[in-house]
């Protein structure tokens, strides 16, 4: 075994470590080989929170490195694979049931996979003289998913036969993240997999993009499987108001650290419906956007009461307007805050000025408001703020912004902390865009 494969062989054994790889980026660092800084960087990028001004050079230097050398960190004859890299090694792969079965044991050897995404296969396929059917419960006879920390199952028309198998193989007893996108489930699944064996803690479970019905909501809010999630995602699963009264009742979903309930068509009713829930107590993210909270649902946001382990909120796309945003800088909801997103909105100059003036906001890091219909004089009001001296990250794309406002910016004494700043499809002049590079560095965007 040469010295490489020894250092590979050390990570494949151990594919939650760092040291193995930081281990085996010193030698290639030694050695003039790219890929060891591209191992640092990317261990370095997965310690960093998003807001993290560190992030943005680094992020740089990674899409520099795979755009010259990502062909050759990838196992040998797997291009035609869809690949991610975390903390610099091919750990994502989406294969096709059949490709899993014949691929798996030379990808398995050469990379640590910790993530696997199954997804439909093309065409009717008969391996060995079996039916379609009985592909996926094939591929969960195989010890190699005992590798996994993740899996996801993608657009599959999955059989009785296929299900059964899924909750009772033996080999998935590590994962913590389960993704089910548009695959069609029942509720005697849910309870069929609580009950078996085998079954993994989960803690993070994506069900978005899939239809589902009030028996599957009700078995989600009655499986006490289900009390280690720290995150679920039920983003675009046609949620009505009844389904959430469900959840908010369960007495398995009260650990929650992440909540998404993107793209439900959700009304401002869901609000009071939610802060009677035991769900809100821990979540240090919700994720709210593409609903109908409107000027209505920022109000009722307003009487909820604080919420201190709550540090990111997302908003996009709810037809909120300026009053609406004034009632949202007042809520004690937000004092812990160190992102809020509300792209796609209409919070105006007034909004604006509002959010820049609520001793709610003193905590954010990360503010967006891109498509907003903000103007020189909410920006004014930002470069003014004492409250949002500890801004990060400011989006302010796609809005009235003039090279007055740009100005307001470059002058600010308070912005001291701002390293990343969109502006783009805005009117700012060639003048204002270089004074606006020059006073908050390289990450900024006109």
């Amino acid at each position: 075994m040469g010295i490489e494969d020894a250092f590979l062989h050390d990570i494949l054994a151990h594919p939650d470590d760092e040291a193995p790889r930081l281990i085996y980026a010193d030698w290639l660092e030694e050695h003039d080989n790219p890929r060891g800084e591209f191992i640092r960087t990317q261990c370095a990028l997965a310690r960093l929170d998003d807001e993290d001004p560190r992030r943005w050079p680094l992020e740089q230097r990674e899409r520099e490195l795979l755009q010259e050398h990502e062909s050759k960190w990838l196992p040998p004859g797997s291009l035609m694979w869809p690949w991610c890299f975390h903390r610099g090694f091919a750990e994502q792969i989406t294969l096709t049931p059949e490709e899993f079965l014949i691929w798996a044991d030379p990808l398995f050897a050469q990379a640590p996979i910790r993530h696997l995404t199954l997804r439909q296969r093309e065409r009717p396929s008969f391996a060995e003289g079996l039916g379609p059917d009985s592909l996926v419960a094939r591929v969960m006879q195989s010890p190699h998913l005992a590798r996994l920390s993740s899996l996801t199952l993608m657009s599959l028309s999955l059989s009785r036969r296929e299900l059964e198998a899924f909750a009772a193989s033996p080999y998935l007893q590590q994962l913590t993240e389960l993704r089910f996108s548009r695959v069609y489930l029942d509720e005697n699944i849910l309870f069929a997999w609580s009950e078996s064996p085998h079954s993994p803690r989960l803690r993070r479970l994506d069900l978005s993009d899939n239809q589902l019905s009030a028996r599957i909501v009700r078995a989600l809010a009655e499986t006490p499987y289900l009390k280690t999630l720290s995150a679920l995602n039920l983003g675009h699963t046609g949620l009505t108001l009844d389904d959430l009264r469900v959840l908010a009742h369960s007495s398995s979903l009260t650990n929650l650290t992440e909540l998404n309930l993107n793209g439900n068509r959700l009304t401002h009713e869901a609000i009071p419906i939610l802060a009677e829930s035991g769900m809100l107590s821990r979540l240090e993210r919700l994720q709210f956007d593409a609903n109908a909270l409107g000027d209505p649902g920022a109000l009722a946001l307003r009487r909820w009461p604080a919420l201190p382990r709550l540090t990111r909120l997302t908003l996009r796309h709810n037809h909120i307007h300026a009053a609406g945003i004034q009632a949202l800088a007042e809520s004690p909801a937000l004092t812990e805050l160190i992102s809020l997103d509300l792209f796609g909105n209409i919070s105006c100059d007034a909004g604006t000025a509002a959010l820049a003036a609520s001793s709610h906001c003193a905590k954010l890091r990360a503010l967006n408001l891109r498509f907003n219909g903000v103007g020189d004089r909410g920006v004014r009001a930002i470069a003014q703020s004492r409250i949002l001296g500890e801004l990060t990250w400011l989006n302010l794309t796609a809005n009235r912004v003039t090279s007055a406002g740009a100005r307001s910016l470059i002058d600010s004494p308070h912005l001291t902390q701002l390293a990343r700043l969109d502006l783009l499809r805005n009117d700012i002049g060639t003048e204002e865009q270089q004074g606006l590079r020059d006073r908050f560095g390289p990450f900024v965007y006109c």
